[in-house]
């Protein structure tokens, strides 16, 4: 038999031992821990992939949820469009065929204007040509001062730069074959702008009343391309706010109309 004193002289502790029985104590509290966070972790694992799937799924039934719950929408023919905005200034020159344009009901019961056909030639207008390396295209207009043409429009170079700058910009937005509108005049004088656009490519519709510049606009025609010729439709009418007829007073620059 072993005594007490003889046993830890050994190094052999007794099981007894408060301290040993402290440490076998603790060592099986720590491993059950262990075990327990071990189990908390999976479990919390489980759920998350749960509820991912579950995320996945509900993604998955969304768009045809509201596939089904889409209503259809029956055709109403008797619909009215939108009203379109007015235009904008980038469109004042080229009228864009989207636009809606509101007329007088006065006007819509006028008779339709008509341009002007055959005219009889005045051997006192003659072409003016248009100065090739201050605006291009060069073009032709008629005048009764042709020697003056030039000096008019050089002073509006910056005028014409602009135009060609829009009309080109239209063309290339809208590539080959695109429609890219008409053009108005209005108190075309004798045809600086009605003839260039028309050189563009487009389609002008002139509109003016005093009589001397009229004859001169119209005989642009023969003094351009037909192609161009057949571009420009002129009319011996003027455009404005009220319909009615109106007298012209003044000289060349200084003209007014009264009622």
């Amino acid at each position: 038999m072993v005594s007490l004193s003889s046993a830890k002289k050994r190094g052999v502790a007794s099981i007894g031992n408060p301290s040993t029985i402290l440490g076998i104590t603790l060592l099986a509290f720590t491993l059950l821990l262990l075990l327990f966070a071990t189990d908390t972790f999976q479990s919390h694992r489980e759920e998350a992939a749960i509820a991912h799937e579950a995320a996945l799924l509900r993604k998955q039934e969304l768009p045809q949820q509201q596939q089904r719950q889409q209503p259809r929408l029956q055709p109403n023919n008797n619909a009215q469009p939108p009203p379109r905005p007015p235009p904008s200034s980038s469109q004042t020159t080229i009228i864009d065929p989207s636009t809606h344009y509101q007329v007088d009901e006065t006007c819509t019961a006028l008779p339709p204007l008509r341009e002007s056909g055959t005219f009889f030639l005045d051997t006192r207008i003659r072409p003016g040509i248009s100065t090739p390396d201050v605006i291009s295209p060069s073009f032709r207009v008629g005048s009764y001062y042709p020697d003056k043409v030039q000096y008019h429009m050089a002073g509006d170079a910056a005028n014409f730069y602009l135009i060609k700058r829009l009309v080109y910009d239209r063309k290339q937005l809208l590539g080959d074959g695109g429609d890219i509108g008409i053009s108005i005049d209005i108190g075309a004088n004798q045809g600086f702008y009605t003839y260039y656009l028309a050189t563009l490519g487009l389609p002008v519709h002139s509109f003016e009343i005093y009589e001397p510049n009229y004859k001169a606009l119209l005989h642009g025609k023969e003094f351009n391309p037909r192609e161009v010729s057949e571009r420009v439709h002129v009319y011996a009418v003027g455009i404005g706010e009220r319909n009615g007829r109106f007298d012209m007073k003044g000289g060349n620059y200084d003209g007014f109309l009264t009622e």
